[in-house]
Formats: structure tokens, sequence, C-alpha cells
């Protein structure tokens, strides 16, 4: 597959980006204008899709913060948010964890999610309804929110 490419004159800032908005940084083929994306720098191969998200929130991080230890959900053991951008395989007990920067905590992979359409992690319950574009509860179909609009 070809990579992307931009021609960014908004120094490649939003989602309008091409390639922010497929979460990758722009290239030396982009032709973008004062290129300010910011993904440029970092290796987000490894990184969880809300870490990706949050991008900004993250680069705010200090050593000491990356450094913290968080107590996982299965309480096994505690390990460094740095570890936690990306997936983490708890030693023990196996469990995937990631830290959601959306609701603040270390977030486990079977229960959690994270919408890159509405830009939040839900619930493992919760699906994306592209007919009223919102995350909706349960497995009705059609979902709460459209139900009665055809």
């Amino acid at each position: 597959m070809k990579p992307l490419t931009c021609r960014c004159k908004s120094r490649c800032q939003t989602k309008r980006c091409a390639c922010l908005k497929n979460r990758q940084s722009c290239l030396e083929g982009c032709h973008c204008s004062n290129c300010d994306n910011p993904l440029n720098g970092i290796d987000v191969s490894q990184m969880s899709t809300c870490a990706i998200e949050s991008i900004r929130q993250y680069k705010t991080l200090s050593k000491a913060a990356l450094d913290a230890l968080m107590e996982l959900p299965c309480g096994c053991e505690q390990v460094s948010l740095r570890k936690l951008i990306k997936q983490y395989s708890c030693t023990k007990c196996d469990e995937l964890y990631w830290y959601s920067f959306c609701a603040g905590e270390v977030a486990q992979d079977s229960c959690t999610w994270h919408c890159t359409e509405c830009g939040t992690c839900r619930d493992w319950r919760e699906w994306h309804c592209e007919g009223c574009n919102r995350c909706t509860y349960g497995v009705t179909l059609p979902c709460e929110n459209c139900e009665g609009r055809e």
C-alpha cells in the first residue's frame, strides 16, 4: 500500500490532513506548508488508538508522569504509564491493558475500546452507528438513536 501524502496549507493540525486523519506522520513526499503534524517524530506503530488520538496530551507528559506506577485493574501488578501507552499484557494473568486518556485510567482491553469517530473510549457493549453517527449501547438494530427515523 502506498503511503499517504498531503498538500495541507493548514499546518497539518486538523483531521482535514490526510496523514493525521489516518494516524500517521507527514512524510518527505508530502507537500504541506509549515507542517506541524503532532505525530511527526513519534513511533505510533505500538501506541494504543486512544494514545494516538490524544497525542497532544501525551506529548505534554513529563518523564516523571510517564514513569509513575499505575495499578492494573486485575490487582496483579503496578506498571509505569510509559508501558501502558501501548498494550500491556499482565505478567501474572495475561490480561491486556492500556491507558485511556479519555477516562484518565487504565483500561482493560476486553472491556473497553476507543471509537475513532466519536473520539472517546467506550464500553465493550457499545458500538458506533453509521446511521446517526453516534455510539449506542446494546445490540438493537437500528440503534436506539435511529429508531423511527426511516
